[in-house]
């Protein structure tokens, strides 16, 4: 039995614990001096009060990571035995600046996940498509009532589009799970094609689960401030007849990340059997310009969706009501973006750092995603309930739903 320790000689541990102390000093200054420390307190009561809100996300969040440790295990790239558990690899060195470096995308898509889905949604996704599809709780039936008043004339093209996105739903996490004993059968770069157009297919329904998933959670932490007493059943039929309020906000958004995101991707991989730069330029484009540039259209643009979910509003009265927040309450909204960005910035920095210190795909770089992926979860949770404190209270007493 062996657990590996790594190496502490040669550190000089006065160092290191003033590097501590200070840091701890910071941040209790910056968490409790800052003008919004009393949003964030509030976000910690509400999540205290609803562990639901960080229930869900965290496991959402921790079946994507098993989820990917089953896709390896199925190649052979991971292995799960007695002698696994207990003799692990040797902890190798981190190098905290690369982990720096690799972690502020997923930290800044996070911070705008707050203001537009947070939500791991995949591979929960699958198991809420097949539900939708059986009419679960009538949530089918629910959505074409409400698509049908929301939308008008549109709500038939949208509605087949639902369904046929929710088909590839079921179909994507099989296709991954079987894709090792089709490629027996296919040509890969068919598979990979194949794949591609059910990834792109299969993102609407994700994302709009993780829309209800989201809505829901603002709902919860709603009614904790308004001191309101309702079933947590209740508040997720709310939020099934309210995403379609949010349709036109989220069908932009759906339209931006298919037109500058899949698109290319698709194109890409198109044209990979003859021109493999042009699909490593497309992956470098996503990656490192349309990715940012979308995670920071969403925060300049944070308030749009708890309004529409809120207030029965158009998409053209939630834009200027946005303006007139921003307008009044910037101040405040761009402290609330500094904090939340910072703590997600340092979990993804851990993370990042205790997922190098092991192979990938080992027994303690599965344990630790899994952990991070947890700790994503919980954090992401009092951020959500906090930014939903801190909008209430930019708003003026209006009337407001009812349950």
């Amino acid at each position: 039995m062996s657990w590996p320790i790594p190496e502490l000689t040669g550190i000089d541990w006065t160092h290191v614990a003033i590097e501590a102390s200070a840091g701890v000093v910071g941040y209790v200054l910056l968490i409790l001096c800052n003008p919004v420390a009393r949003f964030f307190r509030d976000g910690l009561s509400i999540v205290n009060r609803h562990p639901r809100i960080w229930i869900w996300l965290a496991v959402l969040s921790c079946s994507y990571s098993i989820f990917q440790a089953m896709i390896a295990w199925r190649l052979g790239e991971f292995h799960l035995s007695l002698y696994d558990l207990v003799n692990w690899p040797a902890a190798r060195a981190v190098d905290l600046n690369l982990a720096a470096q690799r972690c502020w995308l997923p930290a800044l898509e996070l911070l705008s996940g707050l203001f537009n889905q947070v939500v791991v949604s995949f591979p929960a996704s699958g198991l809420a498509a097949i539900l939708f599809l059986m009419n679960w709780g009538g949530a089918h039936f629910n959505l074409i009532a409400e698509a049908r008043v929301r939308l008008g004339i549109w709500w038939m093209p949208v509605y087949l589009g639902v369904v046929i996105c929710a088909f590839a739903a079921v179909a994507k996490p099989l296709f991954a799970i079987s894709i090792h004993w089709l490629n027996q059968f296919f040509d890969g770069l068919f598979l990979l094609r194949v794949g591609a157009v059910l990834d792109w297919l299969s993102f609407q329904f994700e994302y709009l689960f993780g829309l209800v998933v989201q809505i829901y959670l603002i709902l919860l932490a709603f009614v904790w401030i308004r001191g309101i007493k309702s079933d947590p059943e209740r508040v997720f039929a709310l939020a099934l007849r309210r995403t379609p309020h949010v349709a036109k906000w989220a069908g932009l958004m759906l339209l931006i990340s298919a037109l500058f995101i899949h698109l290319p991707l698709l194109i890409s991989y198109l044209w990979i059997g003859q021109f493999t730069d042009f699909t490593s330029a497309a992956v470098e484009y996503v990656d490192q310009t349309v990715r940012p540039l979308f995670a920071m259209v969403l925060i300049f643009f944070c308030s749009v969706q708890i309004t529409l979910v809120l207030h029965n509003q158009t998409l053209q009265k939630g834009l200027q009501e946005h303006a007139n927040l921003m307008r009044t309450s910037w101040y405040r909204i761009l402290w609330f973006v500094i904090v939340a960005a910072l703590h997600l910035y340092a979990v993804c920095w851990v993370g990042e750092a205790a997922l190098a210190c092991y192979p990938v795909m080992s027994v303690p770089n599965v344990l630790a995603s899994l952990l991070v992926s947890f700790a994503k979860g919980v954090v992401a949770a009092w951020l959500l309930t906090s930014w939903v404190c801190l909008y209430r209270d930019t708003r003026r007493p209006r009337k407001e739903i009812r349950f």
